[in-house]
């Protein structure tokens, strides 16, 4: 991206802990976590009760009990009576649909929450944010006259004019298709990376989690079933059923050798991807599905087959009538197989599999910075 750089700052750790309860319809949600990481994504099924706990959070929505706090500071605890209301608590919220305001030019779109900051209190400038997320041919523009992903550049943009302690993003892609999704992606990370600003990131897309980051939280139904680094995560029994139900994707990072020809590399191993019209060097995400890795317990001749990645397997898990079966090529990929198969290839934990992936099986993820 031609973007100008926005300086760095150096990267802190940012505390958000969490202990809240919240009557709902039919179920309670309970939260009792301490988020240390820079993003931290929101996993579960639809209902679960992802938004509500991000409202919570806000303070759109006031807890039945508990205690939010941000870097040792209280936005909200019921034993002490303290509840600051969703302005003063300096979180920015970005929905799935942007909202952004019809009557306003993107330019005013932007300003509306810096301006109403004190002066002390603005750590960015309008041109910085517009640098970043290159939208400055868009800011005469009216939001009817924008294309998906060009609003929710703009939605972002909002919010970080009004400087939050910490964004919250509801599904902010879920309406994009891949190709957007994959233009967007590297914007939140020089959010993550150049900003200082923690997100919590609600998404039913584990691809769209992992080009993102690994610490995940997920919910089921108001419970939090597993937290933490996504590979221990996806290995709890109780969760592998939600992520397969969505379409376990595999995100591989690599650095292309020959773009034009599709070479590339995934750690010291050579892998062929759709050709594409980057530069040598360029590092981006590889996605491929869960369904489409075959296992052999060879190195395979006379298949048609273009990819074979040599790795060990680390865990075997039944989900209903399928396995999913975790490798480590040098990064953990997850394959679904049958339990015959499993038997037939004789896999355990431990042992040496190759995972085979046909070229047009992979998709063309964001580029990595």
């Amino acid at each position: 991206m031609g973007r100008t750089a926005v300086p760095p700052v150096r990267q802190r750790i940012v505390t958000l802990s969490l202990r809240l309860q919240r009557q709902l319809s039919d179920f309670c949600l309970d939260v009792d976590v301490v988020c240390h990481e820079s993003v931290t994504a929101i996993f579960g099924t639809s209902g679960a009760g992802k938004t509500t706990l991000l409202h919570l959070v806000a303070g759109l929505t006031q807890p039945d009990a508990g205690r939010v706090e941000l870097d040792g500071r209280v936005l909200y605890c019921s034993t002490e009576g303290t509840n600051q209301p969703p302005e003063a608590r300096r979180l920015g919220f970005v929905f799935q649909d942007d909202l952004l305001f019809p009557h306003l030019s993107v330019d005013a779109n932007l300003r509306f929450g810096y301006e109403r900051l004190a002066r002390a209190e603005r750590r960015f400038e309008p041109g910085q944010i517009v640098d970043l997320l290159e939208i400055g041919p868009l800011l005469r523009r009216m939001p009817q006259h924008l294309s998906g992903g060009e609003r929710q550049r703009v939605a972002l943009g909002r919010a970080l004019l009004s400087s939050p302690r910490m964004l919250l993003m509801d599904e902010p892609l879920a309406s994009l298709d891949q190709g957007l999704k994959s233009r967007i992606i590297p914007y939140l990370r020089h959010v993550r990376a150049d900003l200082d600003i923690p997100i919590l990131y609600v998404s039913h897309s584990v691809a769209e989690i992992l080009e993102l980051t690994r610490q995940v939280l997920v919910l089921r139904r108001g419970e939090v079933l597993a937290h933490g680094d996504f590979f221990d995560v996806a290995s709890n029994p109780e969760v592998l059923p939600l992520l397969d139900a969505y379409g376990f994707e595999n995100v591989l990072p690599v650095e292309l050798i020959h773009g034009s020809e599709g070479a590339a590399r995934c750690g010291e191993q050579l892998l062929r991807i759709p050709p594409c019209d980057r530069p040598a060097g360029t590092r981006l995400f590889i996605g491929v599905r869960a369904d489409d890795i075959i296992l052999a317990q060879q190195r395979p001749v006379g298949l048609s087959v273009r990819n074979a990645l040599r790795g060990t397997i680390t865990s075997i898990s039944a989900v209903g009538a399928t396995r999913l079966v975790t490798v480590d090529v040098g990064h953990k990929l997850v394959a679904k197989i049958t339990p015959e198969a499993v038997d037939e290839l004789r896999l355990a934990p431990g042992g040496q599999t190759w995972c085979l992936m046909k070229t047009h099986s992979l998709r063309l993820g964001p580029e990595i910075d």
